[in-house]
């Protein structure tokens, strides 16, 4: 008889860690901030200070570290946003003559975007994924702001405001450039969430207070902050099929924000506060509630470190980036945490063959 043994041998072979990535600073800068980040994790968009106490726009990568993005001809200039490929930030920059402008940066430099016909001011806050559509907020005469969206293609288009409204912002935008997050204001009635598509226009997401915040890739959910019965202000979530969701005060505290959620909802991002008024940065994920980013991941912070805003994520949920304090540095900085790493590990199988072969003899 022959007997084959096959062994099967599970071997994890650079298996990856998270990791904490704090982005740093201008030279002479005394700050930066992270508002954006690509769905590889790769690229980072904010804004940092330089030697002159400036606010600039950078694009950060791991290689190259913090680039400051080119100034329209003012001082000061501000990202918002990144498309999903990384390849083009928007914000807003002052030019020669001191007036903010919405910008989309790529790697021809800075562009800017074309206001509505009236508009004196401008700013971009969100690109789709190619970053070839862009939605942002113009500002007009008395004050008056309105939510507007820019395309290659077709040019700036004002979104206008809802019936009864006074000011409208696009604050996010999903992948595909076709749905909007904004937030509407009502004067003194305070303001509400609202979602904007090309088929089907203004939707109000919240008959109480609210301000939206972010929008799924792929458009379906909305996150930001509402009022509760009691005027607390509280994380919620919002889809198209369920409509909103409260999230809860985590922590023992009074306050919490979602500002972005990966795309298939299940993981929002934001801050809250603790029972001693302390601002943390946090994680919300379907089934398992809040966890406070600090504790999840104390061993990457160092001693008086702390993470206070998670601002952006990317649509699988893995990348987080958001501002806090760097101790080591003695600053407040942007920073990237790469949470649970896709596995890297392979299974091997190691075929180990044992032939043993047993002859019988007949014996007479």
């Amino acid at each position: 008889a022959s007997v084959f043994v096959l062994m099967v041998v599970s071997r994890p072979v650079g298996v990856a860690q998270p990791s904490l990535t704090w982005l740093g600073a201008f030279d002479g800068g005394t700050f930066s901030e992270a508002f954006s980040v690509s769905a590889d994790g790769r690229v980072v968009a904010g804004f940092a200070s330089n030697a002159s106490a400036q606010p600039r726009a950078f694009r950060w990568t791991h290689a190259a570290g913090l680039s400051e993005l080119a100034p329209l001809g003012g001082a000061r200039s501000f990202a918002y946003g990144l498309s999903a490929n990384g390849a083009a930030v928007v914000g807003a920059a002052q030019d020669a003559m001191g007036s903010f402008r919405p910008v989309r940066w790529t790697s021809g430099g800075a562009e800017a975007i074309p206001l509505p016909t009236g508009a004196r001011n401008g700013v971009a806050y969100a690109a789709s994924a190619d970053g070839s559509v862009v939605a942002g907020q113009a500002s007009y005469g008395g004050g008056v702001l309105r939510a507007f969206l820019w395309t290659q293609s077709g040019g700036t288009q004002d979104l206008g405001i809802p019936t009864g409204g006074a000011w409208s912002s696009g604050v996010a935008l999903s992948a595909n450039g076709a749905v909007v997050a904004a937030t509407v204001g009502f004067g003194t009635a305070g303001q509400r969430a609202y979602r904007w598509t090309a088929s089907g226009g203004w939707q109000d997401l919240s008959s109480d207070e609210s301000l939206a915040r972010g929008v799924s890739a792929n458009g379906t959910t909305i996150v930001g902050q509402a009022a509760d019965a009691n005027g607390n202000y509280i994380a919620f979530r919002w889809h198209d099929s369920v409509g909103l969701e409260l999230l809860g005060l985590p922590f023992g505290g009074d306050w919490s924000d979602a500002l972005a959620v990966s795309e298939n909802g299940s993981v929002v991002v934001g801050y809250a506060h603790t029972a001693t008024g302390e601002e943390v940065a946090a994680r919300w994920i379907e089934g398992v509630g809040w966890q406070n980013l600090n504790a999840e991941f104390a061993s990457l912070l160092s001693p008086n470190s702390i993470l206070t805003q998670a601002r952006a994520i990317t649509p699988d949920g893995r990348y987080i980036a958001g501002v806090g304090f760097n101790a080591d540095t003695g600053r407040f900085e942007g920073w990237l945490l790469d949470t649970v790493p896709e596995p890297s590990a392979m299974t091997i199988l190691g075929v180990g063959l044992a032939l043993s072969l047993m002859r019988r003899r007949a014996r007479r």
